[in-house]
């Protein structure tokens, strides 16, 4: 059985978690609200980032989905989950690169908190730093719709909501895109 990616629209009165992870050739994230997400993103490292610490590469993560999902965070309180624990006391620290003073700079326009998340329990944003590549939301994808219709076809659920079988109001179909209300 396979099952089609359902992003949910975001509520500004819940609180956003932002789960994040890094690895040797890239960065995720995601934002989500209530476990239903809201956007994916990830990066390719190059040059002189493939290069950084595995601490310094998590906290690019953060500044990178704060940077991408910046029209949802702003003045919201954020939850970011991460796997590397020792982030939780990024603040707090006395003793900071110059690059790490810049990004202190850039985080303080957030109210959020850093919790320590298993690495094996962050699977998607696990899953978006080992392929950064295939599912960058930077490299746009043309054709992204008709991947997508193609992927509910497939998906007798899918193919049921997009038929008006499945009475339930928290799915809503706009344009083709069906669009779920958690």
């Amino acid at each position: 059985m396979s099952t089609c990616l359902v992003l949910a629209l975001p509520y500004f009165t819940q609180p956003f978690t932002v789960e994040c992870d890094a690895l040797g050739v890239g960065i995720g994230a995601v934002l989500m609200q209530k476990r239903h997400t809201i956007v994916c993103e990830s990066l390719k490292l190059r040059g002189t980032k493939i290069l950084y610490t595995i601490y310094d590469k998590e906290m690019l993560a953060i500044l990178h989905a704060f940077d991408k999902f910046m029209k949802y965070l702003v003045g919201e309180k954020i939850v970011v989950r991460i796997y590397h624990n020792s982030l939780k006391y990024f603040l707090d620290q006395k003793d900071l690169n110059e690059r790490q003073h810049k990004w202190v700079s850039k985080i303080h326009a957030y109210d959020f908190d850093i919790e320590f998340f298993k690495g094996k329990n962050n699977v998607v944003a696990d899953a978006l730093s080992r392929r950064p590549s295939v599912y960058s939301m930077t490299d746009i994808l043309v054709d992204w719709k008709a991947h997508l219709l193609v992927g509910y076809s497939k998906n007798k659920f899918s193919c049921e909501v997009m038929d008006g079988q499945v009475i339930d109001d928290n799915f809503r179909i706009m344009d083709d895109i069906i669009y779920y209300k958690g």
